[in-house]
């Protein structure tokens, strides 16, 4: 019994040791070398499903916000309907279930980050390659596109809407090549 205390005391204390020099010697991965890992086509499983950008953890949900909705059905009609409809294409995607096919982290990587998640994450190059454009950069706060996301999620899984009642129905597209 002494042999396996004293055996386990040694693992033990090598995993530690291990553990704690493994930990110090390490430095947090900088902004350049990220993005060098991005370019070469490095992405981190969190990456892969959440998209690339300055949301890097899950982000807990409370049900959507009704005064913040609201905001960001403004702030959709402003910054988004030009090239977004809820549930018909346009120069862009429907948005009307996106919350039901991608993470919350993901929408708010591709509102805050959109010209890398075209340019280095393997869908964003998909939806670049299918709409030939890249999103326009709208300079949308992050309290901004938590208005958004709360507006994408309060319309997600409601009933389609004729073109006209869409929010931003006439709003133009961008001119070609924007």
């Amino acid at each position: 019994m002494r042999k396996m205390t004293y055996a386990s005391l040694v693992t033990l204390s090598v995993l530690v040791a291990g553990w704690i020099a493994g930990g110090c010697s390490s430095t947090p991965e900088t902004d350049a070398e990220r993005q060098a890992r991005w370019t070469a086509g490095n992405l981190t499983s969190f990456e892969t499903e959440n998209g690339i950008g300055p949301i890097t953890e899950d982000t807990q949900l409370a049900a959507a916000d009704p005064s913040r909705a609201a905001s960001g059905q403004d702030i959709f009609i402003k910054k988004c309907a030009t090239c977004h409809y809820l549930d018909h294409k346009k120069t862009g995607p429907m948005l009307r279930d996106v919350t039901k096919r991608r993470s919350a982290q993901y929408v708010l990587n591709q509102i805050l980050n959109p010209e890398q998640m075209g340019k280095m994450h393997p869908d964003g190059r998909k939806l670049v390659a299918q709409y030939a454009q890249f999103m326009t950069i709208q300079g949308i706060t992050r309290e901004n596109a938590e208005d958004l996301l709360n507006f994408l999620r309060s319309e997600a899984g409601k009933p389609a809407l004729p073109i006209e009642q869409q929010p931003g129905f006439g709003t133009p597209p961008p001119p070609a090549g924007q």
